[in-house]
């Protein structure tokens, strides 16, 4: 062989090792490129139709409220009902955060208990209620496990936070009594509470499409409340629209959040129940 010769095959060869080299590096950067990411953002919009039951003190005047989650239909459907809920949570790997908030105004018919010289005095009122419900925790995977024919793995956790309660009142109602003398039963009160509290959650796939998701929590711990605790229940169906690579879900449940706040002026022992549906998206 020539020196041209060789001189030709040595670059042949440098040429094709710079090729597979340049080949490689773009193999390995879209290898990297497609390792799924650490991070997981969910947001899920939800209508929370919520019954009330239990009583409140407003300023030395018991409201008792039994507002079933028919009334609260019957109450949209006129107008006396306005609320917002939304759920949002960032996970990296095995931490997250979340925020479950839900806020709006409700009108309804109460009994009313007015203290009077003689006696109490149990009457009918209207409440106009004003209330926030919000929940933020930090929480920790402890393990997640594969199963068969399933994309979602099941895994279970735990989370600690505190629960924010801001619960406004305005009552009216009256009595008017055997010699002109009325008794008025107008007052209103603003009362804002925080509970520390400790939870637990899981997500069991059932079928490919559908998993079980359940998170349930304790606390109070007189910090501000005696007792304070919730749950949520909810069937996810997983479905194949996927804005912008998206992953979306639709829910339906139930949702219980209760407090038992003894206070000499502002008790509170009411529990919050009802069904929810929400739309979920899973970035």
């Amino acid at each position: 062989m020539t020196g041209a010769r060789r001189i030709g095959a040595a670059r042949r060869v440098a040429a094709l090792g710079i090729a597979l080299l340049v080949l490689g590096s773009g193999i390995a950067t879209f290898a990297a490129d497609e390792e799924p990411s650490k991070w997981e953002f969910e947001f899920e919009p939800y209508a929370w139709v919520t019954g009330t039951y239990g009583t409140v003190d407003v300023k030395g005047h018991t409201v008792n409220l039994d507002v079933t989650p028919r009334d609260i239909l019957d109450d949209l459907f006129n107008g006396d009902v306005l609320a917002v809920a939304a759920y949002l949570s960032a996970r990296y790997d095995r931490w997250s955060v979340f925020v479950d908030v839900m806020g709006g105004g409700a009108k309804a018919n109460v009994d009313e208990t007015i203290p009077t010289p003689f006696c109490d005095l149990s009457v009918s009122a209207k409440d106009t209620m004003r209330f926030v419900l919000a929940d933020f925790a930090v929480g920790y995977r402890l393990g997640e496990w594969s199963l068969p024919s399933r994309r979602r793995p099941l895994t279970v956790g735990v989370y600690a936070g505190a629960r924010y309660v801001h619960l406004g009142n305005d009552v009216s109602g009256a009595i008017g009594v055997i010699g002109g003398r009325q008794f008025s039963g107008n007052v209103s009160d603003t009362i804002n509470w925080a509970d520390p509290l400790i939870g637990l959650r899981w997500s069991v796939p059932v079928l490919d499409p559908v998993s079980l998701d359940f998170r349930g929590d304790i606390g109070g711990f007189g910090a501000s409340s005696d007792l304070d605790w919730g749950l949520v229940a909810d069937v996810r169906y997983w479905l194949s629209w996927t804005p912008l690579s998206a992953r979306t879900y639709l829910a339906a449940g139930y949702r219980v959040v209760a407090f038992d706040r003894p206070s000499s002026t502002e008790s509170v022992d009411l529990q919050l129940r009802g069904p929810l549906v929400g739309l979920g998206f899973v970035f």
